[in-house]
């Protein structure tokens, strides 16, 4: 090994880079890519630089991923061919950019975008796991309460509430209800739900157009789609940054950035991609399709004006990351105090179900 690996290589042991579990996280593989983007830097062979990251991962299951894709890269195959075999560990966003990477020769910027990328999800993952971790312990033991209070100590109330000829309040005849609901149906309710999720997932696996309309809904929901739409409008507008500023012919440069995994976007920029074959520009070509936003249409339909659309892509790529990083932590914002008004709304109903015809009884015993 030469001495500029063997400074790499002395450097990278010595970084706690990599979780000692056999489950890859995403800090994982955003330290993983920002070492092969630091490595292509100092213009190592990449055969070389994914041999030194195996050699220093200290998850047992990375490592044997990327001995896997050094082996491919020895028997003359591609990078993104050991990515595409290990899809479902990287995800399909960073395959993509990867094969967009070689295409272009922009392997160390799509490397050094996809580490920032996913270093970004990480702390946002983090945020949220975070903010609905006591909530969510809460709410769970008061679900648990609810529970038991309805199974075993309402039943025991009823008969002398019924003896004492008082008529039970909307709350407790609910409490009631669901009591009955869950004791002579429960399992066959669960079975239902059970049945239809596997039913759901074996269709969204087999069916295209389940699957489609599921990512189209999934664009729909508040925040959560905006979300969504951003992190593929950002993949798109790199994309098409990187290949455009590596002088790749428009039509191509479409045609490869259109892959993206939800299907309900990817449709509208494969029209896109018809409009512009026929003649029209990108930014009207978008704009039918209802693709992108208005600041991010403006941006290219100047950058078509001034001969700088790379430039602009590269802008709306910042523009729509913001948009990601702004409306997910409006969604973290929101999380806490939406559980906590679930919890308000079960406790208040819970002693409305039990305590009210209590108040009831005692003031019959009274007036008796």
């Amino acid at each position: 090994m030469s001495e500029t690996q063997g400074t790499f290589k002395n450097t990278f042991e010595h970084t706690a880079f990599f979780s000692l579990q056999g489950h890859i996280s995403t800090k994982d593989i955003s330290m993983l890519f920002l070492q092969i983007s630091t490595m292509l830097q100092s213009h190592l062979p990449l055969l070389h630089i994914i041999q030194i990251c195996a050699d220093n991962a200290k998850n047992t299951r990375l490592k044997e991923i990327l001995q896997d894709i050094a082996y491919h890269l020895q028997l003359g195959q591609n990078l993104s061919f050991g990515f595409k075999k290990h899809k479902n560990v990287f995800g399909d966003m960073s395959y993509q950019m990867i094969t967009l990477g070689e295409k272009s020769g922009e392997l160390k910027e799509i490397f050094s975008m996809l580490s920032s990328h996913l270093t970004k999800e990480y702390k946002n993952k983090n945020k949220i796991k975070r903010a609905l971790f006591y909530p969510i312990l809460v709410l769970l033991s008061i679900m648990g309460a609810f529970m038991v209070l309805v199974a075993f100590v309402l039943p025991q109330f009823l008969e002398m509430f019924l003896s004492m000829h008082i008529e039970l309040p909307i709350y407790t005849r609910i409490l009631l209800f669901m009591q009955t609901f869950f004791t002579d149906f429960g399992l066959i309710f669960m079975g239902i739900l059970l049945g239809a999720g596997i039913l759901a997932q074996y269709m969204y696996k087999n069916s295209l157009h389940f699957k489609a309309k599921i990512h189209a809904y999934i664009l729909h929901i508040p925040l959560v789609g905006a979300i969504i739409k951003a992190h593929f409008y950002y993949q798109y507008s790199f994309s098409l940054y990187i290949q455009l500023k590596s002088a790749t012919p428009m039509d191509l440069a479409l045609a490869l950035s259109k892959d993206i995994s939800n299907l309900a976007l990817k449709a509208k920029f494969e029209s896109a991609l018809e409009s512009v074959k026929n003649g029209k520009a990108l930014s009207v070509s978008l704009k039918e399709q209802n693709a992108l936003d208005d600041i991010a249409l403006a941006l290219i339909n100047a950058g078509e004006q001034s001969g700088n659309l790379a430039q602009m892509l590269e802008v709306c790529s910042k523009h729509f990351e913001e948009i990601a990083t702004d409306k997910t932590d409006m969604l973290i914002s929101l999380i806490e105090p939406s559980l906590s008004l679930t919890m308000g709304i079960l406790l208040l109903f819970l002693a409305l179900g039990i305590f009210v015809p209590m108040w009831d009884m005692s003031a019959y015993a009274f007036g008796a």
